[in-house]
């Protein structure tokens, strides 16, 4: 098997390549440093290893069988083609436990308003019973808190696991359900509108496709009224506007936000990361797309690639396959 590698080179990667190169002889992993010796390469190749791919570029990659995405998102793949050539894509979700330790930290930085009395602090503003003030005007526990996750993969499921340590009362939503039970949630369901309405605080752990897309929207965001908000999802699969509506009209409670509409770009590093000013409000937090890019975090979607690649080798498929036609 011929398996080229098509992403940013790190010790640890080096590490986990040479492993599968001395535990399969017939195994010839490919490198390249250019246009031209990539393309050359396209052409020999059974696999690749890396989450992006042109549509030109699978033109030259006529044996391509198979494509290992060393990361949960497909939505960068031409789909449509890998469809058409019955291509296996196969992801990898190991950072989710650590997506689900980001999400938890924004739940307790947003109601905790940890920035907001840090930052008040930093100017001598204190708040509290030092300076007579209530405790329904301090901060707020999780503790006993009522939770949806809309997700039950690899983030929710370890979101659920942590929440239980604060005694929240979770509810799961799946697009389908069979009875199942999962570890952790005390209620799974398939209508959307219930599992808002019964929590106080709702998760986006949901795979970025086209019936994801738009998920909280105008029509539906006042389902949220005064319930708390996380994204460690996607950002489209809450409508920007609708996002920039439920702050501004006081509609959500706040939002903790990883997830953007607008990305800086190798000649623009300085961007807001919505259209909106979104940043404007106290009751938000903001971080950048980070919830799954820590040094923990990409070592465990390292570890998930390199056990597809070996599942495929000595079964013929990889641990974790991809339905390109729902894109997770």
């Amino acid at each position: 098997m011929k398996l080229l590698f098509d992403h940013i080179m790190t010790d640890y990667w080096k590490n986990k390549l040479d492993f599968l190169k001395s535990k399969y002889e017939d195994l010839e992993i490919l490198y390249f440093e250019n246009d031209e010796e990539k393309k050359k390469h396209l052409k020999e190749i059974d696999g690749l290893l890396g989450g992006f791919i042109t549509e030109e570029e699978m033109d030259f990659a006529e044996n391509l069988k198979i494509i290992f995405v060393p990361f949960s998102g497909v939505n960068t793949l031409p789909s449509k083609k890998i469809l058409e050539r019955n291509i296996t894509v196969a992801n990898s979700k190991g950072n989710g436990k650590v997506v689900a330790e980001r999400a938890v930290s924004l739940t307790m930085s947003l109601l905790g308003k940890i920035p907001h009395f840090h930052n008040d602090m930093r100017k001598g503003v204190w708040h509290g019973f030092s300076v007579g003030e209530k405790p329904n005007q301090s901060w707020e526990s999780i503790i006993d808190k009522k939770v949806t996750i809309l997700g039950t993969g690899s983030i929710g499921r370890s979101l659920a696991k942590y929440l239980k340590a604060f005694d929240c009362n979770i509810t799961g939503y799946k697009n389908s359900y069979n009875g199942e039970k999962i570890d952790n949630f005390d209620y799974l369901t398939t209508d959307f509108k219930e599992a808002i309405e019964k929590s106080e605080i709702i998760y986006i752990a949901l795979p970025l496709t086209n019936s994801t897309r738009n998920t909280v929207n105008l029509d539906n965001i006042n389902l949220f009224e005064d319930k708390y908000l996380i994204n460690v999802g996607r950002g489209p699969i809450i409508n920007e506007k609708a996002l920039y509506n439920g702050i501004k009209n006081g509609i959500l409670k706040g939002a903790a936000i990883d997830v953007w509409y607008d990305y800086p770009t190798k000649d623009n590093k300085y961007k807001l990361p919505s259209v909106y000013p979104i940043h404007l409000y106290e009751n938000v937090i903001l971080s950048p797309h980070v919830a799954g890019f820590n040094e923990k975090a990409v070592q465990y979607s390292i570890d998930w690639c390199i056990d597809n690649v070996v599942n495929y080798i000595e079964t013929g498929d990889p641990k974790n396959k991809v339905n390109m036609k729902l894109k997770y």
